[in-house]
């Protein structure tokens, strides 16, 4: 994890012009600008997400379409980690579920950015095998907390994605 961090810091860091010479960087509380440090001082950590919440309701299509021309793709909930930071986001949600990049084709679910299905949030840890035509589109359960196959023309928030996740 701390190998993921330190390339996630040090690629914020290149974005944001810093030099990584020492490798670590911290943000200014007070100036809110990232500034580079040796990697012995000792600060606050943060995480950030890489996907939003977008509260207005639409298809799964549609909402495949508006996060690929707003900003990369439907969010993929593939690591316990994005499922923590989806559920911390999903309590500004109206709609009692909200839609993710999972879709099931060809017998088979998958995310559609690509990412791996390795690990899952099924109810009883089990997905459907085989889904009736019309709930073939996953989305995340406000109250179960965990993924639900839903019909893909029902309008609900989603997660888009700001870009793909390693």
């Amino acid at each position: 994890m701390k190998m993921k961090t330190t390339l996630a810091l040090l690629l914020i860091m290149e974005l944001c012009g810093l030099s990584s010479a020492d490798g670590c960087a911290f943000l200014h509380r007070i100036r809110k600008k990232l500034h580079d440090k040796e990697c012995t001082a000792e600060y606050a950590a943060f995480c950030m997400t890489n996907f939003v919440l977008v509260l207005q309701k639409e298809t799964w299509e549609g909402a495949l379409e508006y996060c690929r021309t707003h900003y990369n793709d439907l969010a993929s909930l593939s690591t316990k980690e994005r499922m923590d930071s989806a559920l911390l986001e999903i309590t500004r949600t109206e709609t009692e579920y909200v839609r993710t990049g999972l879709r099931f084709l060809a017998g088979d679910w998958f995310w559609v950015n690509g990412d791996d299905l390795d690990y899952t949030a099924w109810y009883q840890n089990e997905h459907p095998q085989y889904p009736a035509r019309d709930l073939r589109c996953g989305a995340l359960d406000k109250q179960t907390k965990l993924w639900t196959h839903r019909n893909c023309e029902e309008k609900l928030s989603f997660f888009c994605q700001y870009g793909k996740v390693q």
